[in-house]
C-alpha cells in the first residue's frame, strides 16, 4: 500500500469516527463517504459506490435525508443526492453541545424528581465490581471526586498495583481538589511500611502533606484491605499478587453508617509520626 492510499484510509477513518460520534450508523457513513468522494450521485450510483443494495438504499436515503446528513438535489431528472455541506455538520455539533449541556444542567433536578416520586419503589443502591489493574485505577480515581472528607483504611501502597506514575497522577489530582483525608491503618500496614523502607530506602514520591493518618491496634480492628468512604460510596479493594479485585457500593445510608464507624475508630486512633505519609522524615 503506497503513501497516497495510507493517507486516504486515514482521512476516511477520521471522517467515519467523527460521524460515528455524531450518532450516525455505518451505512449512513458509507453513503456520506461515497457522496463526498464523488459529488452528487443518482441512487443507482450511490448503491455501487457504497456497496449497499439498491432495494435497501431507497429507504435508507429517505431516513438519512430526514436526519440531515444527506440532501436531495432537485435540479436533476433522476433522484440525485449529495452530502450536506460542512456548515450543516457544524450546526449538528453545536446542537449536540447545547443538548448535552442542557442535560448535564438538568440531571440534578431529574435525579431529585425521580427519587421523590419513586420513594421506596426505586432503591438507591448500585453495586459495581472491578477486577485487575485497570479496575483498581478506576476505583482509586473515583475517590478523587470526594466532596468533603475522604475516610479511608489502608493496608498497602497504591504504587504496588497501579504503579508510580498513576500514583503521582492521583496525588496531584487529590491536591488540586483540596481533598481532606482521614486514614486509619493497623499493624499489618506498619509491617508493610517498614518492609518498604528497608527495600526502597525512601517513602513513595509525591506531596502527601495533606494525608492525615492514625494507627489503631489490630486488637481493636485488623485492617487487611483498602476501604474508601466518600460521598454516597463505600469502596473495598484488595490486591495480592494476581488476586486483584474491588467493589463499589453506592448507597447513602450505607455510606453514612460507615462514615460514623470510621469516625469512632479515628477518635480511638493515634498518630505515629515516623510512619506517617505526611511526615517528611521516615525512620527505617
Amino acid at each position: 500500500m503506497n503513501s497516497t492510499s495510507l493517507e486516504y484510509n486515514l482521512k476516511t477513518k477520521i471522517i467515519s469516527d467523527f460521524l460515528n460520534q455524531l450518532g450516525y450508523s455505518n451505512e449512513a457513513i458509507k453513503i456520506y463517504l461515497a457522496l463526498v468522494k464523488n459529488g452528487p450521485l443518482t441512487l443507482l450510483k450511490v448503491s455501487k459506490e457504497s456497496g449497499i443494495e439498491r432495494t435497501r438504499l431507497y429507504r435508507l436515503v429517505e431516513d438519512f435525508i430526514e436526519k440531515g446528513i444527506v440532501e436531495e438535489v432537485p435540479a436533476y431528472k433522476r433522484k440525485t443526492v449529495k452530502a450536506v455541506d460542512l456548515t450543516s455538520i457544524e450546526l449538528m455539533v453545536r446542537e449536540k453541545q447545547i443538548r448535552a449541556l442542557s442535560l448535564s444542567e438538568s440531571l440534578p433536578l431529574f435525579s431529585t424528581a425521580v427519587k421523590d416520586i419513586s420513594g421506596s419503589f426505586f432503591p438507591q443502591v448500585n453495586v459495581v465490581y472491578y477486577r485487575g489493574v485497570e479496575g483498581m485505577k478506576q476505583m482509586i480515581w473515583h475517590s478523587a471526586s470526594c466532596k468533603g472528607m475522604l475516610r479511608t483504611c489502608s493496608y498497602r501502597f497504591w504504587n504496588d498495583i497501579v504503579g508510580d506514575k498513576f500514583t503521582l497522577d492521583i496525588n496531584r489530582e487529590m491536591r488540586e481538589n483540596n481533598l481532606k483525608i482521614h486514614d486509619i491503618y493497623s499493624d499489618q500496614y506498619i509491617r508493610y511500611k517498614q518492609n518498604w523502607m528497608r527495600e526502597k530506602g525512601k517513602k513513595p514520591a509525591g506531596d502527601w502533606s495533606f494525608w492525615n493518618a492514625r494507627y489503631i491496634s489490630e486488637k481493636v480492628v485488623k485492617i487487611n484491605q483498602n476501604i474508601d468512604i466518600y460521598n454516597d460510596i463505600v469502596a473495598y479493594s484488595y490486591w495480592d499478587k494476581d488476586d486483584i479485585f474491588g467493589v463499589e457500593i453506592q448507597n447513602q445510608r450505607v455510606a453514612d453508617m460507615q462514615k460514623q464507624i470510621h469516625d469512632v475508630l479515628w477518635k480511638m486512633g493515634k498518630k505515629v509520626n515516623e510512619l506517617d505519609w505526611a511526615n517528611p522524615i521516615w525512620k527505617k
